[in-house]
């Protein structure tokens, strides 16, 4: 039976800018890679595709999330509706309760997610994260969350200024427990799966498909072992 990674996240596109070497590397080993995503992501609008309209924005990253699954080679996707940058205001028990029981059903051999500083701070990978924690915890179900090391942080800002955008501010961390660099191959389709996100393809991230130098920063995927976690390895 194949060994299962599931993967709780926010938004339509956190698997693919955030997670896509750590999801292909396990696909590829032979695991079932199975994700829940909290929102479709309704408030991410960039004006595009042309032609498109706000108010079909969920729609559309539904879609994209679809290709981006397919591109990446994920068992499957829940895709849930809380709304987009709202999720803190959402019943967090319900949430962890929901998170509890795709849990209980898929049985992974382990879960990664969001952490406390949410990457950079953003409320709904914030609350999704601590509701995966909380449903988690005393489960003795081995959890990662994801990370930024400094290299990284710098890389993505060097991207930011390039783009043109005030960006956001990224939060380091120290030390990692795990870390996915991408092979020439794998960073291709990590590619092919961001651009899948057609909708969300900024400046700021253009300026990161631009070139493989910038590219392989963002396919470049860093873990900490969740606090209470048991001491797993992250690794195929």
């Amino acid at each position: 039976m194949a060994r299962k990674l599931l993967l709780v996240l926010a938004h339509p596109d956190d698997e693919s800018m955030g997670n896509g070497t750590l999801i292909l590397r396990h696909a590829d080993a032979g695991w079932d890679v199975h994700l829940v995503c909290a929102t479709r992501g309704g408030m991410g609008w960039n004006g595009r595709p042309a032609g498109a309209r706000f108010e079909d924005l969920p729609e559309i990253r539904s879609r994209e999330l679809a290709k981006a699954a397919e591109v990446l080679g994920l068992a499957s996707v829940e895709l849930w509706d809380y709304p987009d940058g709202g999720v803190p205001q959402e019943d967090q028990d319900e949430i962890a309760g929901r998170i509890r029981s795709a849990v209980e059903q898929l049985q992974p051999d382990v879960v990664v997610g969001w952490g406390p500083d949410g990457g950079y701070g953003h409320p709904d990978h914030i609350a999704v994260g601590a509701c995966t924690d909380v449903a988690l915890a005393g489960s003795g179900m081995p959890r990662f969350h994801m990370a930024i090391d400094a290299p990284q942080a710098q890389a993505w800002s060097r991207a930011i200024e390039s783009g043109g955008g005030a960006g956001f501010t990224l939060q380091p961390v120290l030390a990692v427990d795990a870390k996915f660099e991408p092979t020439p191959s794998e960073l291709e389709r990590v590619k092919a799966a961001v651009r899948c996100h057609d909708s969300q393809l900024s400046p700021m991230y253009q300026a990161m498909l631009d070139t493989d130098e910038r590219a392989w920063w963002m396919a470049r995927n860093c873990y900490v072992r969740a606090p209470g976690s048991p001491p797993a390895e992250l690794s195929p």
